[in-house]
């Protein structure tokens, strides 16, 4: 049997369920006379329906905003009124916002300076050329500017010539071009001949302190109009700001039909602002500097004009370069003593002081794996400079920088003692690169006095600091290039190639990456008679997984080269494939070792660029597996860690370029150079691209024992050696399976010895 005292937990609940269904049936028809629904007609066609559904469907949540419903919509709601079909109204395309690409753009941000030079065919290659070496490099942007056509123009200038021959018209016609080109690109533009010389260093930082929202109109005004007025001349230079120059370029009509007969400078009008300069009459740069060099006007002055010839200007900037380097030192000087002034009230007082003063502290290691070594050295030899070597010659830059820093001691310590010693002799040199400082010496010497036998030791610190580092402007790269990937295939590659296919695929092919994949099979066999294809195999392989993914079949292209050189070097490889690839596509080189992977080939999209940067990346190779790992079953990826596999260093297989830079470093070469050097040495030769080199963590590559060549250039014999044994195991590794097989070693003599007994 059961209880009601079982339910007493659930009659509240069952009686407020019928209370609230008794008050919704009796309130519910004053509810609905409240609500503002409007009522469907039987006469109404189908499309209102539709549109009344419509509306009543729309989400409750969203805010929904009612206009005035004026009378004729009143009646029409409430039948009085025929309901009449409008039709739909067409919705405007929305306008797709692009975004600038840069965040510059987009806020409004100008570059500062922009200077036109006036020329002629006469002096471009003179005067054009030395004003271009001594300011360009200082300001933003230069453009020199001529009434004629020009025949050959220096290179890396940018020349514009016009066909008006009337040279007071040349003006008008730089503003007419930076209307078109620059309008909007710069804070300040300067107008000058190529007969002037001015301190670009002083025109930018001038320009730079100055609000860009005042109208600047200024140059040197030793002209005067007929009315009196002082003109800017263009043999000094004028400085105009945007402000002023959107003003100019309004009425740029009219001062084309009213520009003066004779004198360009009288065409662009009078000065608001003169800056500081200088003219000067038969100026002889040997004969009148001695007088000059005391005249104060003439050492502060920004412009002097007008230069005899190109030899003067450079003799005049290199005049104010030593005078801006005097200033410097005195400044340094000066900051030198506020800071050990200003350091007595500092926390620790004089103590607190760093060493050199104003140069930053050493870094504090937070670990001992922070610890920055020193590197012993001799005056000829290096010890432990890197991980795998224990002692080397000096050569090269490091022995000059040794020879540099023992000269430079012995001077300053001659300088000290009032030039008693006659020569110092290195006993202990240790030397460390600190990120921050610099690179830092401790040298033991030893100096031996004049006419005396005895030497007095001595310890010196020297720091060679830092400089300046310096931003590169670079042009803007995207990570959508096509790149041409190329592996040459040896024979005695066949067996790594599926490995490598395998992980193209999946890494590569698979994600539809901007990439076409070019095998190279490089075929060394001269016996006509063997007619056996040795890459079948392969080519049936590249058959195979181009059905396998349904992929188009020219994402990987193979091609053929017949050879009978021992050895096929990589100018051999790019050289065969320039007429079967566009001239200026992105070519970039590999092996059958590396672990095709999309990161390194963005990394090479965006490293490698166009008439400025090639990309040479240091590669993660694999040590040999056995020796490196103690269990098996080994893996099947390359693993990146201490113990698995090192950064090779010498290794300059992997690069990537632009082939049109390729063919313009490749004129330059000759025959001995092709057969001693490498792609690597071209560039460094070439000098017009920068090289990027770097540690590439996305570039893993299997271990492979690399094929040397005896007979062939002595130097990279001796790298092929380095790196073979270099790349077998760390020298821990090393250094213990030679002690476990000197062990076994000693075993069995000992078993034999007993035998024998």
């Amino acid at each position: 049997m059961f209880r009601v005292s079982q339910f007493k937990p659930i009659l509240p609940i069952l009686l407020g369920t019928c209370l609230g269904i008794a008050l919704n049936m009796m309130f519910a028809p004053f509810l609905e006379e409240m609500c503002d629904t409007p009522q469907i007609s039987q006469e109404h066609d189908s499309d209102n329906l539709i549109k009344l559904r419509e509306t009543m469907s729309v989400d409750e949540k969203k805010p929904v905003i009612e206009k005035d419903i004026g009378i004729v919509d009143t009646a029409r709601r409430e039948n009085l009124l025929p309901v009449t079909k409008q039709p739909p109204k067409t919705q405007k395309p929305k306008k797709k916002i692009v975004r600038p690409r840069f965040a510059s753009t987009e806020l409004g941000i100008r570059e500062k300076l922009f200077i036109g030079v006036m020329t002629s065919p006469n002096t471009i290659n003179s005067f054009g050329v030395a004003v271009n070496k001594t300011m360009a490099h200082y300001v933003t942007k230069t453009v020199f500017f001529s009434v004629a056509k020009l025949g050959n123009t220096p290179s890396g200038m940018a020349v514009i010539s016009f066909a008006d021959h009337h040279v007071k018209h040349l003006p008008l016609h730089m503003l007419k071009y930076i209307s078109d080109h620059y309008a909007h690109t710069y804070d300040y533009y300067m107008f000058m001949t190529d007969r002037t010389y001015i301190r670009a260093e002083k025109i930018f930082e001038l320009v730079s302190h100055i609000s860009v929202s005042q109208d600047v109109y200024m140059g040197s005004s030793d002209l005067q109009n007929n009315e009196g007025s002082n003109v800017c001349s263009l043999e000094g230079g004028i400085i105009i700001s945007q402000s002023v120059m959107a003003k100019i370029l309004s009425q740029l009509d009219w001062c084309l039909k009213n520009a003066h007969s004779s004198n360009p400078s009288l065409t662009m009008a009078k000065c608001d602002k003169v800056y500081r300069h200088y003219k000067v009459d038969d100026f002889d740069f040997d004969d009148d500097i001695e007088t000059l060099r005391n005249d104060g006007r003439f050492n502060a002055s920004v412009s002097i004009y007008p230069m005899p010839d190109d030899l003067s200007i450079y003799k005049i900037h290199r005049y104010y370069c030593q005078l801006e380097l005097n200033l410097t030192r005195q400044e340094i000087e000066k900051a030198k003593e506020n800071i050990v002034h200003l350091s007595q009230f500092a926390p620790g007082g004089r103590d607190s002081l760093t060493w050199p003063v104003g140069v930053p502290e050493s870094v504090q290691p937070t670990s001992r794996f922070d610890v920055i070594r020193w590197t012993y050295f001799t005056e000829t030899h290096i010890y432990f400079d890197d991980d795998f070597t224990n002692v080397q010659k000096l050569r090269g830059v490091d022995k000059e920088d040794v020879q540099e820093i023992l000269q430079t001691a012995f001077e300053r310590i001659n300088q000290q003692y009032g030039f008693i010693f006659s020569q110092a002799g290195l006993v202990n040199g240790y030397r460390r690169f600190e990120p921050i400082r610099g690179m830092e010496y401790i040298l033991d010497l030893e100096f031996r006095k004049k006419n005396r036998r005895d030497l007095v030791p001595k310890r010196v610190h020297l720091i060679r600091p830092l400089g300046k580092v310096e931003i590169i402007p670079m042009p803007y790269v995207t990570e959508n290039t096509h790149v041409h990937l190329v592996i040459p295939l040896q024979e005695e590659e066949l067996d790594e190639f599926p490995k490598f296919l395998d992980g193209y695929v999946k890494n590569v092919l698979e994600k539809n990456d901007n990439t076409r994949l070019y095998v190279l099979f490089i075929n060394q066999s001269i016996n006509k008679r063997d007619k056996k294809d040795v890459f079948a195999v392969a080519k049936n392989t590249i058959d195979f997984y181009i059905k396998k993914t349904n992929s188009d079949a020219t994402k990987i292209v193979w091609k053929s080269y017949q050879t009978s050189n021992k050895t096929v070097t990589l100018f051999d490889v790019t050289d065969r494939m320039l007429k079967d690839l566009p001239s200026d596509g992105l070519l970039a080189l590999g092996t059958t070792a590396m672990e095709a992977e999309q990161d390194y080939l963005n990394r090479v999209r965006m490293n490698t660029i166009k008439k400025h940067q090639v990309f040479f990346p240091i590669s993660y190779w694999q040590y040999k597996q056995n020796l490196a790992y103690e269990k098996l079953p080994l893996p099947n990826e390359v693993e990146i860690g201490q113990k698995y596999g090192h950064f090779d260093v010498l290794s300059y297989e992997h690069s990537s370029f632009y082939l049109s830079d390729y063919v313009a470093a490749r004129k330059k070469l000759t025959l001995k150079d092709l057969s001693e050097g490498n792609v690597f040495d071209m560039f460094v030769r070439y000098k017009d691209l920068n090289i990027f080199r770097a540690a590439e963590p996305a570039l893993k590559c299997r271990w492979r024992k690399l094929t040397c060549v005896s007979d062939g250039n002595a130097d990279q014999n001796t790298e092929c050696l380095t790196r073979n044994a270099q790349g077998l195991a760390s020298r821990s590794q090393m250094a213990k399976l030679i002690f476990e097989h000197s062990d076994e070693d000693e075993t069995a003599a000992r078993k034999k010895l007993k035998l024998v007994s």
